[in-house]
């Protein structure tokens, strides 16, 4: 029954270890995850967050993803999303900049 016991406790230990440690990690998690996530991802404040080399390639990869158009500059699709401060999902603030970058040539 010691055993158990021993077991219980050694599990209940590393639960409150992980409670008290989980938003510390998560809040690293977080910075990680805007570091490395994609346009698709991030709200139009984290976009406002970023500096201006790294929303250029946020919208290079966007376009190598989801655009037709290769020719389409990731500049001039950044510089679009910069002016847009309509509200919604950056993705389809995106799709819309795109939608009027490609039809503008």
């Amino acid at each position: 029954m010691s055993s158990r016991a021993h077991r219980i406790g050694a599990v209940a230990g590393a639960l409150l270890a992980l409670l008290a440690t989980g938003p510390a990690a998560a809040g690293a998690a977080a910075e990680i995850s805007i570091d490395d996530a994609s346009l698709l991802y991030l709200s139009s404040r984290d976009w406002e967050r970023q500096s201006a080399p790294r929303k250029v390639a946020l919208a290079a990869d966007f376009m190598r993803i989801f655009c037709t158009d290769q020719s389409m500059s990731a500049a001039s699709l950044a510089d679009c999303l910069d002016r847009d401060k309509a509200d919604g999902a950056l993705f389809e603030r995106a799709m819309a900049c795109v939608s009027v970058l490609s039809t503008g040539r």
